[in-house]
């Protein structure tokens, strides 16, 4: 799968993927050229921007740029500088009118439940191992969201209206040995969130943890924990084995 943002660069000017599909190839072929050795050696490049951490907030120039392929043709070889900032500023152009909901430095999509609003991050604050064992309270990722300088600029910039987070524990199989996680202000989705709210949370490029283990220690399972992919697919992985990425939401009162 391509990544976030990707496009094809022609002698004449950047073409970028459709809203959702960031394949080069399908976009390849609908602008009906062949995807092919010759033509990546005469007639286009493959290129993606990808923003630090997901972020897509942060400012494109800090986007990095990379081509996807070996040969490029020779008018691309006589000035790459130059198509790669016809590159940053088609994609410039093109976020303009999509970051609608900046808070504290990045993107995020609300939506409102009865009383309340929930900030789900369009992108990923950090990477990090899930912890030593499949329990969030415990949890390398919850430690460094409580240690975040995103904390502290969500409190600084809502105060009481942050809404306390009840977050419930309970395994795949329906264990509730490790209970809630209770009180939080900025937290990660659990399957229950996720299944409610899925649906309108718009997919990112990298997969992210959810704070659902698959089992507990009753059942003889303290390793694994719930993630989600790049496309949605909701998987299973080992606690200390995989960095993957922190994706948070925090709640408003409405």
């Amino acid at each position: 799968m391509c990544n976030f943002k990707s496009g094809v660069i022609l002698k004449s000017g950047v073409v970028l993927a459709p809203e959702g599909k960031e394949s080069h190839s399908d976009l390849l072929e609908s602008l009906n050229i062949e995807d092919s050795y010759v033509n990546a050696s005469k007639v286009f490049v493959r290129a993606e921007l990808t923003p630090p951490e997901g972020n897509k907030a942060r400012l494109v120039e800090e986007w990095k740029y990379r081509v996807d392929q070996d040969i490029v043709p020779d008018w691309y070889n006589e000035d790459p500088v130059r198509y790669e900032m016809e590159m940053r500023e088609a994609v410039k152009e093109y976020m303009k009118d999509r970051l609608k909901n900046i808070i504290c430095g990045y993107d995020w999509t609300p939506i409102q439940d009865e009383k309340y609003t929930y900030y789900f991050m369009n992108g990923t604050a950090f990477e990090t191992e899930f912890g030593r064992t499949n329990d969030y309270k415990t949890s390398y990722v919850r430690e460094k969201l409580m240690e975040s300088t995103l904390l502290s600029d969500l409190k600084d910039e809502f105060g009481d209206r942050l809404v306390p987070i009840n977050l419930s524990l309970t395994s795949m199989d329906g264990l509730k040995d490790y209970g809630n996680a209770d009180g939080d202000l900025l937290s990660i989705l659990n399957i229950e969130l996720l299944m409610k709210f899925g649906e309108k949370i718009p997919l990112i490029d990298t997969s992210y943890w959810l704070a659902t283990p698959n089992q507990t220690p009753a059942r003889g399972d303290a390793s694994c924990v719930r993630y989600v992919g790049s496309n949605g697919y909701v998987g299973d992985g080992d606690c200390g084995w995989n960095d993957e990425a922190v994706r948070p939401f925090f709640i408003l009162q409405s």
